[in-house]
């Protein structure tokens, strides 16, 4: 069958955020095992595409897909719905099928638009090839798919949850044949062509915000260091890769994978660097100076508060002293510093806010992402805005790090809003910064730099 998938842009006005554009890896596990499958597919990445509706209506006239697959998080939401009306109008026999984090959290709400046809809910690589088994059969007989919803005779029906897989070590490397490689960056990338990889699925932890283990579980699930390494060979030998982001929710659960990892990696010697996320809890001196020898440049912590009661709140579980002894531990190493924070959590005010600041500008990292407090369908957090009316507008189905959708605080609205924007100003035009950034500026980091400028101004 003629497969299309499709990754739906940022939002359907077009805003496209420059200097961030990551590959749909999502969607590329799935067509990697369609095409091992025997099928025609396609994957259309509307993030990179300047005019993106466009390009996709002259793309589905062109290839003229039977399927079109639209996976998308609840960020792209109102993008997604958009988008499925969108390929309804220019091809109505084409069959529309929702995938991703968004439809596993709410497939009920998803199916109640007639422009998608089933809901993937879960890991999708073998519900999906299931669906379209039976959709190429007369009877289309979808009642025993596990991880399927859809619509029967006018009703909707929700079949079982699907099995997680046992192992990932059986998945194929994602269809990165099918992406425009050399279009993808992020706002802290130096070299190109840069790419993203997951190696993991599931986390063990108790953020209330992160609605993770509604798609993967609670399980960790990881490759085995050898899989990994085959497909890391892969990119650098077949696209040339020279940087990769692990966007594993975290990359430092199993210790000892780890260090295998980097062992062989070391041995290896390929010319790549590379950048993970990891809790502050799962670093020290032993596996960070591993991490340095076998090319990796940047880990991202999410510390999330600078405040204790904040984090016990979020159900982090870990305290402010290991997120300090994190930082230093990561920066003696030779790798650079991410930390990720969050405003407005329950029992933020403007003090756990200048507490916050005051903590970040202490540890001093190289970089330092500011979001909204934001809760997502499948979250412990969702529930608990829905049952205390911390929606400001009413409205739960809208949602976005970079603007204020949930107040959990007793702060005014416009306070809160303040606080925030002047959080990433005030961190980045601290003159020690800018010296700091002066003295080891190179081509990459400059580039960098303006981007990062940009984004302050535009956001002030």
């Amino acid at each position: 069958m003629k497969i299309l998938f499709i990754h739906p842009p940022s939002n359907v006005n077009l805003k496209i955020q420059k200097g961030l554009k990551y590959p749909p890896l999502g969607i590329a596990f799935v067509a990697a095992i369609c095409l091992e499958q025997g099928h025609n597919v396609r994957i259309f990445d509307a993030n990179v595409e300047k005019n993106p509706f466009q390009s996709l209506r002259v793309l589905i006239r062109e290839f003229q897909p039977e399927v079109a697959g639209i996976s998308f998080t609840s960020l792209l939401s109102d993008s997604a719905h958009y988008t499925a009306a969108f390929v309804k109008t220019i091809s109505p026999g084409v069959a529309v099928v929702a995938g991703g984090y968004h439809p596993t959290a709410q497939p009920l709400d998803v199916i109640k638009d007639n422009n998608f046809d089933a809901v993937v809910a879960g890991e999708g690589e073998i519900t999906f090839i299931e669906w379209l088994r039976a959709y190429a059969s007369k009877d289309k007989n979808y009642s025993l798919i596990n991880g399927l919803c859809f619509r029967k005779n006018g009703r909707i029906m929700v079949n079982p949850a699907r099995e997680l897989m046992p192992s990932l070590d059986t998945l194929p490397l994602p269809a990165y044949s099918l992406l425009p490689i050399s279009r993808y960056s992020s706002m802290v990338s130096t070299r190109a062509p840069y790419v993203t990889f997951i190696r993991s699925r599931g986390c063990p932890f108790n953020c209330i915000f992160c609605g993770v283990q509604k798609m993967f579980g609670k399980v960790y699930r990881v490759q085995s260091p050898q899989k990994t390494v085959s497909e890391i060979e892969r990119l650098v030998r077949e696209f040339k890769i020279r940087e990769v982001l692990f966007k594993d929710s975290d990359f430092l659960i199993d210790r000892n994978n780890v260090i295998e990892l980097c062992k062989i990696l070391s041995e290896r010697k390929f010319n790549f660097i590379w950048s993970c996320n990891g809790r502050v809890d799962m670093i020290d001196e032993g596996i960070a100076s591993l991490m340095k020898r076998s090319g990796c440049r940047m880990i991202t912590y999410g510390i999330e508060s600078g405040n204790q009661d904040i984090l016990n709140n979020l159900k982090k579980d870990f305290t402010l002293e290991q997120a300090a002894r994190a930082v230093q531990v990561t920066k003696k190493a030779g790798i650079q510093v991410t930390l990720n924070i969050i405003f407005g959590s329950p029992g933020e005010t403007k003090e756990t806010i200048r507490q916050t600041l005051a903590f970040v500008k202490e540890l001093d990292p190289d970089y330092l992402n500011c979001a909204y407090l934001t809760a997502f369908p499948g979250s412990r957090l969702y529930d608990n805005a829905l049952d205390n009316g911390w929606f400001i507008y009413g409205k739960p189905d809208s949602f976005a790090y970079e603007q204020l959708r949930l107040n959990a605080t007793k702060m005014p609205v416009k306070e809160l809003s303040a606080s925030v924007k002047n959080a990433t100003r005030s961190f980045y035009l601290r003159p020690s910064y800018i010296i700091k950034r002066l003295r080891r500026l190179n081509y990459a980091e400059l580039k960098n730099d303006f981007k990062g400028l940009w984004a302050i101004i535009r956001n002030y």
